[in-house]
């Protein structure tokens, strides 16, 4: 069946090239037009798509009930300070130290101004007081006018300290003083209807301090403030009340609230916008304390924050995507030069993948839209911003080698035959070999579909979609071109009927039909592993089994560090650094408690059995604080004192009263109303660590006993976690269950490919031995590699690193087994085992290592934005590239080394010792 199927697939596409490839060019044009780009619909974040069984899931849907409307679920965090060390430790921020934090937060209180009025406009204010405004912009209306306030008074207070500094320039909007803050409070007031004479008041200072801020200035409906869209506030060291939370002596901190996610596309945005932001306190005013005061160390304006390091992580991403699309293209061209050294044999596999790579996301961005409009109701797919690196990277190395085995052959045949019936005899000889080595690949990624996580979930089958697509290319594109453009497409080389194939880097002698050649290399090795093979496959198996018992012990010494992600000299780690010093993290990433009781209960009551709940926290290990409705910043533990009408009693009364603790602790909505109740946990330690992930399953525990109480009055309560330890703690659990189901998935899918092309099991069971085998000893190596490399900033490979790399490369790895053991199987079919075994080694040995170091050079492409770079800087080349992204890093040169280990080691030596040891306890009569 499937014989006949080949034969007229290939009788079809030879006998009408002009037919296929018109239509390819077609439906390639149509998806370049019509379907969406990529970057519109990817997606990212990891916590998004835990399974909804995950509590902290069910917490976020909770939350988002009990407190609708905009949520912060991300922040950024600013930084003022020094670098903590014996000299500067103790030396607390001067007031000209001050005047840099008056400079941005004055710029920030404005920026907030801006964003919570248009969303005020958004929500359908026209003019008129704010009592009289649409209900849900009524509180955007206030802010807005609260946050000039602040800007004015804050502004104020920066010219005082900065105006010996002020440079002889001409007014801008923001400089030196925040016209534009007079200016919009002025137009503000005015709409309101209210307090006239402060808005003439203010309509005058800005005309003074810019008089042509009535035509600079751009109305506030027409501002382009997308990339702030998500800042919902904005606290810092200088409010009143919770100023003491983000102060210490040394440091200052201001956050930014956000509604986004921490890894929303949006937040790269948002991070640029910050940057130039930044950058104009550092040049305003920053430079000139650090210049004022050459014998103290530098003052330094850092950010770091969930959201910070989620943007660093998509620009990386991004910078990631660009740099390992070029250096494929460059590498795959390249290789195939040196292959060929022809350039329309160069020219037809770069067509033929380009035009897969171009329907194949064209497609699936195509099939994504439909899915997340619901146009068609039972599809489910989602991409991401990082899967377009796998399908790029995938389908150039497979596209390639596909074409390669197709030319290689082709080449054999056309020594033999004229030219459409050798392109339709090499098409009969490798679509068996292809299709097998396709479908293994194919049927190993889509086994991902199984996995919880929904980033496994949908990108297996999408790689899986695209290399389909692929394979069809190849199948029919390729072998089209190849027939239209005739025997020339070898030029400057010639083959003909009864003349011996032009010679290459990789090509091979022909050889007599009696045996192999022994004029080459591979005739050599093909010799010299079948004469010793026991020897020669214990020696083997020893090689790889030191490093792949490394692998298997370090398999799940893996971080889930995000942060770590990140280049160590990244903008946002950097931050981090400097706030660890002067803050404890835990107070600035704690975990959030919603405790829902089955039936609701008088608020008073709520909050004295709250207080009772928190006295039992602060006895859990690692426990520093625990904030409640009474006890806003959490600084008031058990065992501290507190007179009555002490300055500590009035602060805590006066938090009680602040706007953020008035909704924060309790949900106004009917349904959640004095039955929910939330706390913040702050616990010591990094929210990152499997130290602090152990704290807080002891706090999970202990409140779900307490909930389990018949006695306690929190019995049949729920309890959700929320935060980055929570969130941590379940996408480990999710992960770790996903690996063991997908790598048996893996094996079994791959193993029964393999049966239903080789059809020996024995033989088939050996292969996946050999792939695993080489998983372990890559893995090992890996881990080896990056602990040199990294040093002490070494805590481990990126926890999607070994799932990615145990699909692909046994999907991948068997690619070129496949090649070999059906050429094997073909050529014995017409020889003597042994015969068939050296001459399908020495026939097969070169193509299979050009196809091998074409798919390892796509996959080292990925660590391209970790030396590329650099790199280009050496030759005076500019580039505004960030960040290598850790992750992508690491897999691309596993997955590098696991293809070479496979293609010069496996495939060269433990299978073609099997095969000969196997072949030799046969019956002489075989």
């Amino acid at each position: 069946m499937l014989s006949m199927l080949t034969r007229r697939l290939a009788s079809t596409t030879t006998s009408r090239p002009w037919v296929t490839m018109m239509a390819w060019f077609l439906i390639t044009a149509l998806f370049v037009v019509f379907a969406p780009r990529w970057k519109d619909i990817a997606y990212d974040g990891d916590f998004e798509y835990l399974p909804d069984r995950m509590n902290t899931v069910a917490a976020a849907k909770v939350l988002d009930e009990a407190f609708p409307g905009e949520r912060a679920r991300s922040e950024i965090v600013l930084v003022i300070g020094r670098e903590k060390n014996a000299e500067a430790s103790t030396m607390p921020l001067s007031d000209l130290d001050l005047m840099v934090g008056d400079d941005l937060l004055r710029r920030l209180h404005h920026r907030l101004a801006e964003v919570s009025w248009q969303r005020a406009i958004r929500l359908g204010y026209e003019s008129g007081p704010i009592d009289d405004a649409p209900e849900a912009a009524q509180e955007w209306l206030n802010r807005a006018k609260e946050e000039l306030d602040r800007s004015i008074t804050i502004d104020s207070r920066f010219y005082e300290a900065f105006s010996q500094f002020v440079p002889e320039t001409e007014p801008t909007l923001t400089q030196p003083r925040m016209a534009i803050s007079y200016f919009d409070r002025a137009l503000l007031l005015r709409a309101l209807d209210t307090d006239l004479d402060q808005a003439d008041g203010d309509l005058e200072d800005a005309t003074l301090l810019m008089q042509e801020i009535a035509s600079a200035a751009i109305p506030i409906e027409q501002r382009d403030l997308t990339a702030w869209d998500g800042m919902l506030d904005l606290l810092s060291w200088d409010d009143a009340i919770l100023g003491s939370l983000l102060s210490q002596p040394a440091a200052k901190l201001a956050v930014v609230r956000m509604s986004s996610e921490l890894a929303a596309t949006g937040n790269i945005a948002t991070l640029e916008s910050l940057d130039a932001l930044l950058s104009q306190v550092r040049e305003y005013s920053l430079r000139h304390v650090n210049e004022s005061q050459p014998d103290v160390q530098p003052l330094r304006l850092e950010y770091t924050g969930s959201a910070a390091i989620g943007g660093e992580t998509l620009i990386a991403s991004r910078d990631a995507i660009r740099y390992t699309e070029s250096i494929t293209v460059l590498m795959i061209l390249l290789i195939l030069i040196i292959v060929y050294r022809a350039p329309l044999l160069v020219a037809v596999p770069m067509v033929s993948i380009g035009v897969a790579v171009a329907v194949s996301t064209g497609l699936v961005a195509l099939l994504t839209d439909w899915s997340i409009r619901d146009v068609i109701a039972w599809l489910d797919m989602r991409v991401f911003t990082t899967s377009r690196i796998f399908i790029v990277v995938i389908l150039f190395g497979a596209g390639t080698d596909y074409c390669l085995f197709l030319i290689s052959r082709l080449r054999e045949e056309a020594a033999k035959s004229e030219w459409n019936e050798a392109c339709r005899k090499a098409m009969v000889g490798v679509t068996a070999a292809l299709l097998g080595s396709a479908l293994t690949t194919v049927f190993g990624l889509a086994t991902l579909w199984f996995a919880e996580f929904g980033k496994y979930h949908y990108t297996g089958p999408i790689i899986a979609i695209c290399l389909l697509v692929g394979l069809m290319v190849c199948l029919t594109l390729t072998p089209a071109m190849l027939v239209a453009i005739g025997p020339s497409v070898f030029w400057p080389g010639i083959i003909r009927p009864e003349d011996r194939p032009t010679k290459s880097l990789f090509a091979m002698p022909d050889s007599s039909s009696s045996g192999v050649g022994r004029s080459n290399t591979w005739d050599w090795i093909a010799i010299t592993i079948t004469r010793r093979p026991l020897l020669t496959f214990v020696l083997g198996i020893i090689a790889l089994l030191l490093p792949a018992i490394y692998g298997w012990v370090n398999e799940r010494s893996v971080t889930y560090d995000f942060s770590s992600q990140l280049d160590h000299d990244a903008d946002s780690r950097r931050g981090f650094r400097l706030m660890s010093q002067h803050f404890e993290i835990g107070k600035i990433n704690p975990v959030t408690v919603l405790i829902v009781r089955p039936e609701g209960v008088p608020r008073e009551k709520l909050r004295k059995e709250i207080d009772t709940l928190s006295k039992r926290l602060y006895q859990q290990p690692g426990v520093v604080g625990v904030r409640t409705a009474n006890d806003p910043l959490g600084d008031f533990p058990p065992d501290r004192e507190m007179g009555l009408l002490s300055s500590e009693s009035w602060r805590r009364r006066a938090l009680r009263q602040h706007r953020l603790a008035q909704n924060y602790f309790f949900s106004h909505n009917p349904d959640y109303q004095d039955r929910l109740a939330r706390l913040d946990i702050i616990v010591d330690g990094d929210p990152f660590s499997i130290e602090t992930a152990k704290l807080v399953s002891g706090i999970g525990k202990m409140l779900g006993e307490v909930g389990g109480d018949s006695d306690s009055v929190w019995q049949n309560s729920k309890f959700f976690f929320t935060g980055t330890t929570p969130s941590i703690i379940d996408l480990r659990s999710v992960t770790i269950a996903d690996n063991v189901r997908i790598k048996a998935a893996v094996v079994v899918a791959v193993l029964i490919i393999l049966i239903a092309v080789i059809r020996r099991i024995g033989l088939c069971l050996y292969l996946i031995f050999t792939v695993l085998l080489s998983y372990y000893a890559t893995l090992g190596l890996t881990v080896l590699f990056f602990q040199a490399a990294y040093g002490d900033a070494y805590v481990g490979l990126d926890w999607k690193l070994p799932l990615f790399l145990f699909v692909i490369l046994v999907a991948v790895g068997q690619d070129y087994n496949v090649y070999l053991v059906t050429r094997i199987v073909e050529e014995q079919k017409k020889r003597p085992w042994l015969s068939a075994l050296r001459y399908a080694v020495s026939r097969t040995g070169g193509i299979i290592t050009a196809c091998g170091m074409v798919m390892a050079a796509t996959f080292f492409s990925m660590t391209a934005s970790a030396w590329l770079p650099t790199l280009l800087n050496w030759f005076g080349i500019e580039t505004d590239a960030t960040t290598g992204l850790r992750g992508i890093i690491e897999l691309g040169f596993a997955l590098g080394l696991g293809v070479l280990i496979d293609t010069f080691y496996v495939r060269t030596i433990l299978v073609p010792s099997f095969v000969a040891l196997s072949g030799k306890r046969r019956p002489k009569s075989a």
